[in-house]
């Protein structure tokens, strides 16, 4: 975690940002290293308790004082003056975010207060495209021993489980196209060294240098168009809250396997990845394993 931040911090200074907001500033790593060198430093955060003790903390050290901080949520950034800042910093906050439209929300609101010639780093953004190699990795590690097909299936269901926000470079290379005064985006490698947080995560430089859209535009809607990538056979994000949604469904599916394998070591729950899906295991479900070859693919179909 010290190269972790570490690193992190080198990024963001690397921007000379001198007037800094930081959405979703956590237990205050970031604050601590940063604030001392900026002019203005303000912080923002749902949790009442991070912001109360910020707040405490930050008026027992003298090179502190100068921080203001704000108890909201990330996509209300009302009352803050338009072209305020050199940076705002949203670092490993948005894969807490409940979907891709929020974060577009919250980085066009974003892209509104920095100065032209100002940047918005995202940081520690979770890779989609190494998505099935992180929980690859995962499960491995876990299942030590699974034949492959039990192994794959695992995998499958890790990914359909995902409740994080997990983000393709892809969205960020094409988000100045709806947001106008984004005017570029930098994908950076996580520097350090190899372990968990560098090798399946990137963050992001976005400059502001145009200025906002006039109110006539024709572009009617500033959030990227999702289906664009779906229809491709690639999603720019994955969807928490769907993934939130099938809990229920997964536990119910969960019940009826265990019912008709009691013998079977079974997960608590099981999460489909949609009717299909579900239908499937279910229909096999219905067919008693004979042998223990058959025991093995019905514990690695689940």
């Amino acid at each position: 975690m010290v190269d972790w931040l570490d690193h992190t911090i080198l990024q963001i200074r690397a921007l000379g940002a001198r007037r800094v907001l930081e959405i979703g500033c956590g237990v205050g790593l970031l604050v601590e290293k940063l604030a001392p060198g900026c002019d203005v430093y303000c912080g923002t955060d749902l949790s009442p308790v991070a912001v109360q003790r910020l707040r405490a903390f930050a008026q027992s050290k003298p090179e502190l004082r100068h921080v203001e901080f704000l108890e909201r949520e990330a996509a209300d950034l009302s009352g803050l003056p338009l072209n305020s800042f050199d940076a705002v910093v949203l670092n490993s906050v948005v894969q807490y975010f409940p979907g891709i439209e929020y974060l577009h929300l919250v980085l066009e609101q974003a892209a509104g207060l920095v100065a032209p010639g100002g940047h918005i780093f995202v940081g520690d953004v979770r890779n989609l495209e190494l998505l099935p190699v992180f929980h690859r990795e995962v499960q491995s590690a876990k299942v030590s021993g699974a034949t492959d097909a039990a192994l794959a299936r695992k995998i499958f269901l890790s990914i359909a489980q995902e409740r994080e926000l997990v983000i393709d470079p892809r969205y960020f290379q094409g988000i100045f196209g709806s947001i106008p005064r984004i005017s570029g985006a930098e994908i950076l490698l996580k520097r350090g060294s190899s372990y968990e947080l560098t090798r399946y995560r990137y963050d992001v430089v976005l400059r502001v240098d145009r200025e906002a859209a006039s109110a006539d535009s024709e572009n009617s809607s500033l959030v990227p168009d999702m289906k664009q990538g779906e229809s491709e056979g690639r999603p720019l994000a994955t969807d928490p809250m769907a993934a939130a949604f099938l809990q229920p469904l997964g536990m119910e599916l969960g019940d009826v396997l265990q019912a008709q394998f009691p013998e079977a070591k079974l997960p608590a729950a099981v999460i489909a990845l949609n009717q299909r899906d579900f239908a499937e295991i279910v229909q096999a479900s219905s067919n008693a394993p004979s042998d223990r070859g058959d025991n093995e693919l019905v514990e690695a179909s689940v």
